[in-house]
């Protein structure tokens, strides 16, 4: 065997091997779609969600999407495309900066102060409830002998 043949099928065996490994990550990357775009991106003439949305504008960026799609571009590489095009109002989800940082902040300082007056509630609850039944004053030994006879003649 010759040095260029031997390179020549080494070369070979190599781009074989690659596009064996190539092929399995290729199908296992799921394909974007329509719907999974459609509800993370806004119609920008109705402000509304473009799944939603029945105007003329909403139905180009759909069609947009679907050649992007057809591109085999992925769905943050659609959502990119659609900002350059449409602008920053057409994402449905804020941005993590400025004000619209609040918008994320918001929500979770809601729910953190909701918990926190939850449990603050219990732990007071809880503590009225010891305070409202005090312990009982031991029965005289009298009324214990009597309690113990009458309890007694319901055991026969």
């Amino acid at each position: 065997m010759s040095a260029p043949s031997w390179i020549a099928r080494s070369l070979a065996g190599a781009a074989s091997a690659f596009v064996l490994l190539a092929s399995p990550a290729a199908a296992a990357t799921p394909q974007t779609t329509l719907p999974d775009v459609e509800d993370e991106v806004m119609c920008t003439i109705c402000g509304t969600l473009l799944e939603l949305s029945d105007a003329p504008q909403a139905d180009r960026e759909r069609a947009l999407i679907r050649r992007l799609i057809e591109q085999g571009k992925t769905k943050d590489q659609i959502k990119d495309a659609l900002v350059a095009e449409y602008g920053s109002e057409v994402v449905a989800t804020p941005g993590g900066e400025g004000f619209d940082l609040t918008a994320w902040l918001i929500p979770g300082i809601g729910i953190a102060l909701a918990l926190g007056g939850l449990l603050l509630a219990g732990i007071r609850l809880r503590r009225r409830a010891g305070r409202d039944h005090p312990e009982e004053p031991p029965l005289d030994p009298g009324d214990a002998a009597r309690l113990d006879r009458d309890l007694s003649s319901y055991d026969r």
